[in-house]
């Protein structure tokens, strides 16, 4: 009987897990779908998760060309995949934001880091490229592979010519964790929390 139980636990949590990476699946191609049928040219691309996503960008930088290709569960892997959409915009600048759901999926910052210099590397003709800290979150076991994965992007960023680490979590975030004032769950922003974001990014708008 008990090993019936834990059977039926282990098995139901693999169908959980099908279930929701068949989900992220369906989503993540739909917006890739969708951003082939709008495509466009645009100055500046803020290119990410789904902190990036949420990012009401054009709103704060309304005098400015400026589009949003956030996918919300995005990883650096699948990020890779869909390059050839942000540099057939023809940005001159490209902000991005990536890591936290590779390392809330156990992957070790080291690799996230690897796949995070393939995309530097393939946005080698941007003319800027703005590597924005992955940010911290309230999960101490996260935020200890967070802190090693922003290491590893300043070194990436302080190989290439056109790439800048921004570490907005000198401002977000406080002992190595996401500020609760600024979050709605622990992970991700609210309102208050993408002022701050705006107001990190904003002498770097103001330059380009």
């Amino acid at each position: 009987m008990k090993k019936m139980l834990i059977f039926s636990t282990v098995l139901a949590m693999l169908l959980v897990t099908l279930f929701a990476t068949r989900s992220d699946n369906a989503h993540w191609q739909a917006k890739v779908d969708e951003f082939r049928q709008f495509k466009g040219h645009a100055d500046i691309v803020m290119f990410g998760d789904s902190l990036t996503a949420s990012g009401h960008w054009q709103e704060m930088f309304p005098r400015l060309s400026i589009i949003n290709r956030g996918i919300s569960g995005e990883r650096v892997d699948s990020a890779l995949l869909r390059l050839d959409q942000i540099t057939a915009a023809e940005p001159r600048l490209v902000f991005i934001m990536l890591g936290v759901n590779d390392i809330s999926r156990s992957a070790s910052p080291d690799d996230v880091a690897t796949s995070y210099g393939k995309i530097i590397e393939r946005l080698a003709n941007v003319d800027s490229i703005v590597v924005q800290s992955t940010l911290f979150t309230s999960s101490e076991v996260h935020n200890a592979a967070i802190k090693r994965l922003n290491s590893a992007l300043m070194a990436l960023c302080s190989n290439a010519a056109n790439c800048r680490f921004l570490d907005l979590n000198a401002s977000l975030s406080r002992n190595d964790s996401l500020r609760p004032e600024f979050t709605t769950d622990g992970v991700h922003l609210n309102g208050d929390g993408y002022r701050v974001w705006e107001n990190q990014i904003r002498p770097i708008m103001a330059a380009s």
